[in-house]
């Protein structure tokens, strides 16, 4: 069984998107955090199809290349599978000892996960008492499939680094937040926005509550921007980015830009109603943004109008100390709210929970 909460040392963190490869490293000696290094590459466009890994070995040749240029030799590494191949689920169950309830969820497990039980590796653990049950404790239960597991051990391998612990994206962002903003009573929604796919992790004292993979991301806004442009692919992802040397009416790109992100706030709107619609009393305090398509210009501001709540760009890596001499803060700001995901994965090495 492979152990999804595990805590190692010395871990680097490896975050494995649909559009690019993510790397960053922590030192946490006297209990501070500080950055060792970070960086990102870009990687092929068939690289995933469908969420699923196409081409290993250029993924792999990616993972090499940046692993090189960061002067990062072969090490331990934490991994991330996506909530597509993952169950999260919180269930409730009488207060007893761990090696009761290591017997109990062995016997148990099959009507609490919707897949074969040969074809997942599951790991659970106790996160408090039931806050209506008393005598009962909330245990968090997490079933990962193992096709999915074996894709991301095999890909850095041929990478050239050992995969220690495999995580869950929803838990990796939580743990971002817990480590640098910390948890108060109230919930919030960490919403990660991709190049494919936005995560939305609703969470409690650190612990996910609510989780949901949602179809919307960058690419939607390059895709939107090629087809009433006519340009291609890579043309229209510069004129995304303000790289292109090619001036379009402004107009007519504020357009695309709200057209494209009112859609991805209504398909988020509807994963945040759904969450209320089933705990009414569990209001969202705070909404933060991270991922690589979080920084388009005033995004906090449209999500913050149209949900209604505070809503705050969120970057782990400013949060921490990173020596002005090798991190330029510019580089700090732009490149922090797209590596949260990372950020949690490398916190494996340092921190217990």
């Amino acid at each position: 069984m492979i152990s999804l909460f595990s805590k190692s040392e010395n871990l680097v963190g490896l975050d494995i998107g649909s559009h690019s490869v993510k790397i960053l490293q922590l030192n946490s000696a006297n209990d501070a955090l500080s950055l060792v290094n970070m960086g990102i590459a870009p990687l092929p466009r068939e690289s995933f199809i469908e969420g699923r890994l196409a081409e290993p070995e250029a993924v792999a040749a990616t993972i090499r290349k940046l692993a090189g240029h960061l002067k990062i030799k072969r090490k331990p590494v934490a991994v991330s599978i996506s909530g597509y191949d993952a169950m999260i689920k919180k269930i409730e169950l009488p207060n007893m000892a761990e090696a009761e309830l290591a017997t109990r969820m062995q016997s148990e497990l099959g009507q609490y996960i919707p897949y074969n039980i040969d074809e997942v590796d599951v790991d659970y653990e106790v996160v408090g008492s039931s806050k209506d049950r008393p005598n009962f404790m909330d245990v968090l239960l997490v079933a990962a499939k193992k096709e999915s597991i074996a894709d991301f051990n095999n890909l850095l391998k041929l990478a050239g680094f050992d995969p220690l612990v495999v995580d869950v994206d929803f838990f990796a962002l939580s743990n971002s937040l817990e480590a640098t903003r910390g948890f108060g009573e109230e919930k919030v929604a960490l919403l990660d926005l991709g190049a494919n796919k936005t995560l939305l992790n609703i969470a409690h004292n650190g612990v996910p509550i609510f989780t949901r993979s949602i179809s919307v991301g960058g690419n939607q806004l390059t895709d939107a921007i090629k087809d009433t442009f006519n340009l291609s692919f890579e043309e229209a992802e510069l004129v995304k980015l303000g790289q292109s040397e090619t001036r379009f009416p402004a107009k007519d790109l504020q357009e695309v830009f709200v057209s494209t992100v009112a859609g991805w706030v209504t398909q988020c709107q509807r994963a945040l109603d759904f969450y209320l619609h089933n705990f009414p009393d569990d209001k969202i305090s705070s909404v933060f943004l991270s991922g690589g398509s979080c920084q388009l210009p005033d995004l906090d501001k449209v999500f913050k109008e149209h949900l209604e709540v505070p809503v705050e760009i969120f970057n782990p890596v400013s949060q921490i100390h990173c020596d002005p001499k090798q991190f330029d803060p510019a580089y700090i700001e732009h490149m922090g709210p797209q590596m949260a995901v990372s950020f949690g994965l490398a916190l494996r090495k340092s921190r217990e929970k």
